[in-house]
């Protein structure tokens, strides 16, 4: 199995992003959400992270060491506990590309979002999930995340 190189995103790997962003639509998503307009916002903000980075937060790019070939991505944001108001790590993005899938690039990167919480002196890392995505789920659970609340809505 060839060595995964986890590193800062660059230009260059925006349109290997983008080309990703399609399949955060793929679990079953609320009635109420519309995969376009969510598409768009992904879109817009990683572009702009991107192109003109923030110092809060941070992309990484998994690649194939020996042929630089991009495996997927993991965007990571600062954010704010809502009871105890302190910041954290938060995982706003995370996707393997499908021909990577299984070789534990989704762990690989998890690990990187664990480091880079602790370098920002943070305690808590974060992230949202479907309810409907039991594989990234599962994943989520093995690597030691916990449910915490659950978000429900209704259309009006």
């Amino acid at each position: 199995m060839p060595e995964i190189n986890i590193r800062r995103v660059t230009k260059e790997d925006t349109d290997f992003i983008l080309s990703l962003l399609p399949s955060l639509t793929d679990p079953e998503l609320p009635h109420w959400r519309d995969p376009d307009v969510m598409l768009d916002i992904d879109q817009r903000i990683l572009k702009s992270e991107i192109q003109d980075g923030s110092e809060d937060n941070a992309i990484f790019i998994a690649e194939d060491s020996e042929t630089q070939k991009q495996l997927g991505f993991i965007f990571l944001e600062i954010g704010t506990d809502y009871y105890h108001r302190e910041p954290h790590g938060h995982i706003a993005d995370i996707i393997v590309a499908p021909a990577a899938r299984g070789r534990g690039i989704g762990k690989l990167l998890m690990n990187k979002a664990e480091a880079w919480t602790k370098e920002c002196g943070y305690k808590l890392l974060t992230l949202n999930v479907f309810d409907d995505n039991k594989k990234a789920r599962k994943l989520y659970q093995s690597l030691g995340f916990t449910p915490d609340l659950t978000k429900y809505g209704k259309i009006l």
